[in-house]
């Protein structure tokens, strides 16, 4: 373990008071390019515990104020900083986080946007408290143009489900509304195993739901 490694999992383990800035900027400049010394910030911020999670946020803050880079680590740091926002159940703060993750993008980036379109869609849903807007649509729409791995993990096909309830059920159009709520419940059973658990297992990565109190509550609500 690297020193700067350490003095990470230290910051991770026992927080970050103000006067650990220094030492770790310090240690930092150790790093080669502002690309690493941004990647080792996040990555760093994203690990601290929920009850600390103004530390992280407050970290990533900094690290991209003081090691401005490329539109990569940028991206990085501000999708990152929606994980913890929404971690927190802030979603808000996490969806303006995310937008401006987005706004790093160019147009060559066609993959990251239809990514990001994926978490900002799930946060204005929580936004908005599960209404359609047109804006969620257009989320909703670029989402569904990534691959077909990405939108098989279980968090991705729950949330599509979720969008085209909402969406559906605005429109009026009630059957393609009930079989996404059918779906949607479906995939809310612990029980249930992914799609692509078997890809997965090779890597030892266990895909699972993570749904919210929010969304569960919704859920119960919608009678078709």
């Amino acid at each position: 373990m690297t020193k700067i490694e350490a003095y990470e999992n230290k910051l991770i383990k026992g927080g970050m008071p103000k006067e650990a800035y220094a030492e770790y900027e310090t240690l930092l400049k150790r790093v080669r390019g502002n690309f690493l010394r941004l990647q080792h910030c996040y990555t760093t911020a994203v690990q601290f515990p929920i009850k600390r999670s103004q530390e992280g946020i407050d970290l990533i803050q900094w690290a991209l104020e003081k090691f401005p880079d490329t539109w990569f680590p940028t991206y990085s740091a501000y999708y990152n900083m929606g994980i913890i926002h929404e971690r927190c159940s802030n979603y808000l703060a996490a969806y303006e986080a995310y937008r401006k993750a987005a706004d790093v993008l160019s147009n060559d980036q066609i993959s990251y946007q239809r990514t990001i379109a994926g978490n900002l869609m799930w946060m204005l849903l929580h936004v908005d408290g599960f209404k359609y807007s047109e804006q969620l649509e257009k989320y909703y729409a670029l989402f569904l143009k990534t691959d077909d791995f990405e939108k098989a993990f279980i968090n991705n096909e729950f949330r599509i489900a979720v969008a085209e309830i909402v969406i559906n059920s605005y429109k009026g159009i009630t059957d393609k509304a009930a079989t996404a709520l059918e779906r949607a419940l479906r995939l809310s059973n612990p029980n249930i195993v992914s799609r692509i658990q078997g890809i997965l297992d090779k890597h030892r990565v266990k895909d699972s739901l993570k749904n919210t109190p929010e969304c569960a509550a919704f859920l119960k609500t919608i009678k078709l």
